[in-house]
C-alpha cells in the first residue's frame, strides 16, 4: 500500500474545479501524472538521497555542538522532549504535519520514497493526513464529558498516509500544476513548518511567524521586501539538503553555523570614532544580535510559558479536532533576557538525569558560555517556562503520552501512560522548568540601535541599563578592583575613560574575576616558583603583576 494517496485530476474534477493554468518550467513541461516522490526520484535521486539523510527527514543528527552528549545522533525523533508539546513522539501525529516525511514519523527508518520533495518546493501544495475512521477513539474528558477522536490512516508498519488537501489550494489545482511549478524554497516555504511550532502562529521562536513572509522593515530588514529581500538560504546555506543553524535548544548540527560576519565582515561599522568602538564590541564579546534585535515578537505575540495545570481548550489542535493544551501566556514586542554563548548548549534527552536549580526548577536547554569564555559573545535570549513537568525521584524526566493530554485535559493520565510507554516505574514529582532559546531572526534598521548609554549610562548615573551586567558576571570582582585600590592608590574616572587606560595594560580578568577565597601557598613559597622570594605591599604586588597578564589562578585559589 503507497504511503501517498494522489487521486489528483479526478477528485478536482468531482470537487467542480476547472482546470488551473500553470507557468510551466523547462525540464518539467513533460510531467502529465504526479505519483509522489517517485516522479521526483526519476530525474532527481541523488538530491532524494541528499534529503534523505538530512536533519529534517531524520528528524536527528550529530550532537557535536551539544555538550551533554556530543558524538551521538539525537533529535526531535531521538530522545527528543521539550518545554512546549513536550514529547512530540508520542502525539499520534499531531506533530507529524507539517514536517517533509510525509509517513509521519513511522518507528522505522525512512526510505528515499518518503521524501515528499513539495513540501519544501512548492508554495502552492498543501497536504493532510488522510483520515482513518476505523480507529475512532471516544475518551472521557477531565470534565467528565465524551470526545471522540479519528487518527491518521497506517500500514502496518506505523506508516501514516497523506494526501493533497484540495481545500487549502487554490480552486482547480491538481498535482500536475504543482509538479510542474516547483521553485526553490522561499520565505513561505519554510515558514510553512516554523512558523507555527508549538502550534500557533509566533507561538515557539519569538522571532519568526506567518508574517515574516513579507515583513516591515522594522520587523526584519534582512527579508523585508523592501530592504534586503533575503531568502532563509541566504544565511542557512545549503549543500546536499543540509543546512546550517542551529538554536541554543536544539541537538543536532549539520552543516556550518551562519554568522554575521559571513556578509558584514569583522568591522561592519563605519571607520568613525563611534565606529571604531562598535567594531571593537562585535570582534569581541558583544553578538551583534544584542544591539540589533532589542524585542522580539515584534508580528505577533508569542509563548512565554505554558501551564500543563490549567487545561485550556485549542479547538483547532489536532487537525481541527480540537485539544486541551496548556494554559499559554503570550505576549509580543518583548524585551529579551541575555547569556553568554560560546555556540555549544545543554540540552536534556530524554532517559538522561537532570540536576534540579537551586530554586527547584530544572532547565532543559542552556546556554554554555562565561564572562570572557572562549568563543563566548553575549546574545539575546527568550527565556520559555512551562509547568507541571514529571520527573521522577532519580532525576530523569518523563515523556508524557502527549496525545493523551491534548484529547483528556488530565497530565496526569498521559504521565501514567508515558512511563508506561518508556518501561519507567516507581513515584514522581512536578517541577517547573524554562529552556532558553536564541533569537537571531528579527534584525531591526540600524537607525534602531541603541546609543551608547543604552548600555553604559551616562557620567550621572549607570541604573536601569539594556544590559544585565551584573547578571553576566562584569561586576563580580574584589572590593579592592571596585574601589580602584587593587594595584595603586585611590583614583577617580569616568566610566569610558578608565577603560581606555586599563584595557590597553592587562585582560578583563584583571578586575572582572571573582574574590579569591585564599592564596594557593604561603608568599614564603609561592613567590618562589617564579623568583627569588620578594616583599611588597598587595598594591605593588598587583600592580607588577596583572598588567603582565598572570590570572588570578596563577597565585590565588578562585571559588
Amino acid at each position: 500500500m503507497k504511503k501517498f494517496l494522489f487521486a489528483t485530476s479526478a477528485l478536482a474534477i468531482l470537487c467542480g474545479a476547472t482546470h488551473a493554468q500553470a507557468v510551466v518550467l523547462p525540464g518539467h513541461a513533460n510531467i502529465t501524472a504526479y505519483n509522489g516522490p517517485s516522479t521526483c526520484l526519476a530525474c532527481h535521486p541523488t538530491q532524494g538521497t541528499d534529503m534523505l539523510n538530512s536533519i529534517h527527514m531524520q528528524w536527528k543528527g550529530t550532537t557535536t555542538e551539544l555538550t551533554n552528549a556530543p558524538g551521538q545522533s539525537l533529535g526531535k525523533g531521538v530522545k527528543g522532549i521539550n518545554t512546549f508539546c513536550t514529547y512530540a513522539m508520542s502525539s499520534g501525529g499531531a506533530c507529524f504535519n507539517c514536517h517533509v516525511r510525509a509517513d509521519g514519523n513511522a518507528p522505522h527508518s525512512p526510505s528515499v520514497n518518503d521524501v515528499d520533495c513539495l513540501m519544501c518546493h512548492s508554495d502552492t501544495y498543501m497536504r493532510k493526513t488522510t483520515p482513518d475512521p476505523s480507529t475512532a477513539l471516544t475518551v472521557t474528558d477531565y470534565l467528565g464529558q465524551l470526545k471522540t477522536y479519528i487518527f491518521g490512516l497506517r500500514d502496518a508498519q506505523g506508516n501514516y498516509f497523506t494526501e493533497p488537501d484540495y481545500a487549502l489550494m487554490p480552486a482547480g489545482t491538481t498535482m500536475v500544476d504543482v509538479a510542474k511549478n516547483v521553485h526553490k524554497p522561499t520565505r513561505k516555504s519554510c515558514l510553512r513548518c516554523h512558523a507555527k511550532a508549538a502550534g500557533s502562529d509566533w507561538a515557539k521562536r519569538g522571532d519568526m511567524g506567518v508574517n515574516t513572509a513579507a515583513p516591515t522593515d522594522a520587523q526584519d530588514v534582512h527579508m523585508s521586501p523592501t530592504r534586503g529581500n533575503m531568502s532563509c538560504a541566504a544565511c542557512h546555506t545549503t549543500s546536499k539538503h543540509k543546512i546550517g543553524g542551529r538554536g541554543i535548544d536544539l541537538r543536532a548540527t549539520e552543516a556550518v553555523d551562519p554568522k554575521c560576519q559571513d556578509c558584514h565582515g569583522t568591522a561592519p561599522h563605519a571607520a568613525t570614532t563611534i565606529g571604531t568602538k562598535m567594531n571593537r564590541h562585535a570582534a569581541s564579546r558583544v553578538g551583534c544580535q544584542t544591539c540589533h534585535i532589542k524585542t522580539f515578537g515584534k508580528g505577533g505575540a508569542t509563548e512565554m510559558s505554558r501551564d500543563w495545570g490549567v487545561p485550556t481548550w485549542n479547538p483547532a489542535f489536532c487537525n481541527g479536532q480540537g485539544g486541551y493544551v496548556g494554559e499559554e501566556v503570550k505576549l509580543a514586542n518583548v524585551t529579551p533576557q541575555y547569556r553568554w554563548f560560546d555556540g555549544t548548549s545543554y540540552v536534556y534527552n530524554t532517559g538522561e538525569k537532570i540536576t534540579k536549580n537551586a530554586d527547584g526548577t530544572v532547565t532543559m536547554a542552556k546556554a554554555n558560555g562565561k564572562i570572557f569564555g572562549t568563543n563566548a559573545k553575549i546574545v539575546p535570549i527568550k527565556n520559555h517556562t512551562t509547568t507541571k513537568i514529571a520527573m521522577l525521584a532519580d532525576g530523569r524526566i518523563v515523556p508524557p503520552a502527549i496525545m493523551w493530554m491534548f484529547m483528556t485535559g488530565d497530565m496526569n493520565q498521559a504521565i501514567a501512560k508515558g512511563m508506561l510507554d518508556q518501561g519507567m516505574t516507581g513515584s514522581y514529582t512536578y517541577v517547573n522548568g524554562n529552556a532558553e532559546m536564541l533569537i537571531t531572526h528579527g534584525v531591526e534598521p540600524k537607525t534602531m540601535a541603541p546609543a551608547c548609554a543604552t548600555c553604559h549610562g551616562t557620567y550621572s548615573g549607570h541604573n536601569n541599563l539594556m544590559l544585565p551586567f551584573t547578571q553576566l558576571g562584569y561586576h563580580t570582582m574584589p572590593a579592592s578592583a571596585k574601589g580602584c585600590t587593587m594595584c595603586h592608590s585611590k583614583k577617580t574616572a569616568a566610566w569610558e575613560s578608565m577603560h581606555n587606560t586599563h584595557r590597553s595594560k592587562f585582560a578583563c580578568t584583571g578586575c572582572h574575576s571573582a574574590t579569591p577565597t585564599a592564596l594557593k601557598s604561603p608568599t614564603s613559597t609561592l613567590c618562589k616558583t617564579c623568583h627569588s622570594l620578594k616583599s611588597g605591599t598587595s598594591q605593588y604586588v598587583h600592580g607588577k603583576h596583572i598588567p603582565k597578564g598572570y590570572a588570578c589562578t596563577t597565585c590565588h585559589i578562585m571559588p
